[in-house]
């Protein structure tokens, strides 16, 4: 494996294909593309798999090796003793199950554990004869019928690891006999993993790292109900909660975001589905088409958000109608404890919604910040609290990455498209994926769902036509726990169901309008809005209401565009006013929530800011940029 002629050891990478695909526009490579070394976590291969060539969930099987030819010994052996697998009459061990012939060198094998006169039948051996029969058979049955691990526990290391020498798992079936074509001891499906049904990508990847992908499972029983929705014919919506990653940044233009581009991980899961699962009357992006029969893809990423913001505003950016919620805010959180609770009140919200959707979360990583570790870490025990399927990239790929620092220039946004070798972190973007990460982000999803539809095909199959009209009893949805796991118990606090209010300077159904303002002004960067000011003493107002009691106010945090502060509280209670700095020592820059009070009396309230001439800012800057105002 070469990059640029340098020699990089095979063995700091296992496997991961990532190798470059032509692409369009912006995003092709120059020719030195070529050059560039495949990322890898498993056997090698010659060429890299596409999203399109993926085998359905009906056939996850792999292909297997061509049967050894036939040898003198083999045809001898074929007719002249019984425990050969292959009889005249063409059945063979297991009473025909698989009616593939032994090679000579599992006859020898055999051999090899029997006296030289035993194989000749007579009275004294025959009960032997049928024992020995018995015994293989058991064998077999189990290989075939059991997962390989409860198989190799079953008949122990020694027959094991001759079945494996043997690659009597693989072996297509002979001529003759009642299973003959069907290949079964080639093509069994003995579970429904994500290896079985992908195959492609299993190879990719390799077993070990697929399995690594997968954070937490759980019952799926809200993707199962969706997916037997989408099973009837039945529209199907996909939103996105996300940063900047999920917006797209970078993948089809060095600065630009496309969050609807087919190169985008989120995406590609949508297209996964609607490839399985198509509409008569198409699809539509942006809104949703349930109302046209259409399946939607809405792409709600917003760049530089957290939980903080989704957690109130998420219902701004998503419709209501929605099945399916791909969440990728991991590394938009920081490791802070507050990052819990803003998650979970975005799980709870969403999880109530009238449709009840279906939730994952598709975890990507950065290495640009302070620590590896990110939010996404604090989300995984909240996310199993509430059975939400979590998968991530980063547990397969980190170790490679931290073998081979190469590898970044293929999983990361090049800037400025260059392969030559200067330095691996050079003009990199360590916080937004490639088109490469992207698609591999996007086809660990899509694998995912294969499995979960592979498992619905083994429930389902035990059912009659009734039962499989009742969805809600095939896959139930439980109730929300009463409390949230970020509050001391109680069973005397019921958590209320949750009706966040949100008024942002990015939204189209409730935009930040202030009640009064003096000095305030509405501002944008691209897609980034905001309400800004920059002389002391500028002052806004907003009327707000509030059944919780709490009110927050997200506002833009910065290391680099000299950002002022500003002062807020509500109604005429000045004492307990809180201060806000907009400029702050971290080398990004994120909007932030700030909660101004949490003991209101519910009901409706003034929330009022003043930009102060006093800043934290080095440089002496004022301006001050408001996000949204959400109760």
């Amino acid at each position: 494996m070469a990059y640029n002629n340098e020699y990089i050891p095979p063995s700091s990478i296992n496997k991961l294909e990532l190798s470059p695909t032509p692409s369009s526009g912006a995003d092709q490579l120059p020719s030195s593309a070529s050059l560039a070394p495949s990322i890898s976590l498993g056997p090698e291969h010659s060429a890299p798999h596409s999203i399109s060539n993926r085998r359905r969930y009906p056939n996850p099987i792999s292909p297997s090796p061509s049967p050894l030819p036939d040898t003198p010994e083999r045809s001898a052996n074929t007719h002249h003793h019984p425990l050969s697998t292959s009889s005249a009459n063409g059945v063979g061990i297991g009473n025909g199950i698989g009616s593939d012939t032994f090679t000579s060198s599992r006859t020898a094998w055999l051999r090899s554990l029997l006296p030289s006169n035993i194989m000749r039948v007579s009275r004294n051996n025959a009960k032997l004869y049928l024992n020995l029969s018995i015994a293989l058979n058991l064998i077999v049955l189990i290989v075939l019928f059991l997962p390989s691990e409860r198989a190799h526990g079953l008949i122990g290391d020694s027959a094991w690891a001759k079945v494996q020498e043997y690659d009597w798992l693989r072996r297509p079936g002979g001529a003759g006999g009642p299973l003959a074509g069907q290949a079964v001891l080639e093509n069994r499906r003995v579970g429904c993993s994500m290896c079985e049904v992908d195959p492609a990508l299993c190879e990719d990847m390799g077993e070990f790292n697929l399995r690594k992908a997968v954070g937490y499972s759980g019952s799926n029983n809200r993707l199962r109900r969706v997916l037997a929705k989408m099973k009837r014919g039945e529209p199907f919506t996909v939103g996105v909660i996300g940063g900047s990653v999920s917006k797209g940044h970078g993948l089809d233009a060095a600065d630009g975001d496309n969050p609807h581009t087919p190169k985008n991980l989120n995406r590609i899961v949508f297209d996964h589905l609607d490839s399985l699962f198509p509409s008569s009357k198409g699809i539509v992006t942006g809104k949703s088409g349930k109302a046209e029969g259409k399946n939607s893809f809405i792409n709600g990423a917003q760049g530089g958000m957290g939980t903080d913001y989704f957690s109130l505003c998420f219902n701004e950016h998503i419709p209501e109608d929605v099945d399916l919620v791909l969440i990728e805010l991991s590394i938009n959180d920081e490791v802070l404890i507050r990052n819990m609770n803003t998650y979970e009140l975005l799980i709870r919200g969403l999880l109530d919604l009238p449709n009840k959707p279906a939730v994952m979360n598709l975890q990507v990583f950065a290495l640009m910040f302070q620590y590896i570790a990110n939010g996404g870490d604090l989300h995984n025990g909240v996310a199993q609290f509430y059975d939400i399927p979590t998968l991530s990239i980063r547990n397969p790929i980190l170790p490679q990455v931290m073998q081979n620092t190469t590898m970044v220039r293929h999983l990361f946004h090049n800037r400025v498209k260059k392969m030559e070798w200067t330095d691996p972190l050079d003009e990199i973007d360590l916080r937004h994926l490639s088109w490469q990460g992207h698609e591999l982000m996007g086809k660990i999803g899509s694998a995912y769902i294969d499995a979960q539809l592979c498992e619905m095909e083994r429930i389902e199959s035990r059912l009659d036509a009734a039962e499989l009209e009742d969805i809600d009893s095939i896959y139930p949805i439980e109730d929300l726990p009463l409390l949230p796991l970020m509050a001391k118990f109680n069973p005397a606090n019921i958590m209320p169901t949750l009706k966040p209010q949100c008024y942002s300077a990015n939204a189209v159904q409730h935009p930040l309008k202030p009640t009064e303002q003096q000095g305030w002004k509405h501002w944008n960067w691209k897609e980034k809005h905001y309400l800004i000011a920059n002389e002391p003493g500028s002052k806004v107002s907003f009327k707000i209401s509030t059944t919780l009691g709490s009110v927050q106010l997200h506002y833009l945090r910065s290391y680099q565009y000299n950002l002022g502060s500003a002062k807020c509280w509500i109604d005429d209670d000045t004492g307990k006013a809180m201060r806000l700095d907009g400029y702050w020592k971290e080398p990004y820059n994120i909007g932030r929530a700030a909660t101004i009070r949490d003991d209101l009396k519910p009901g409706d309230h003034m929330l009022h800011c003043e930009l102060l001439k006093e800043t934290a800012d080095p440089t002496g800057g004022k301006e001050f940029r408001i996000i949204s105002v959400m109760r």
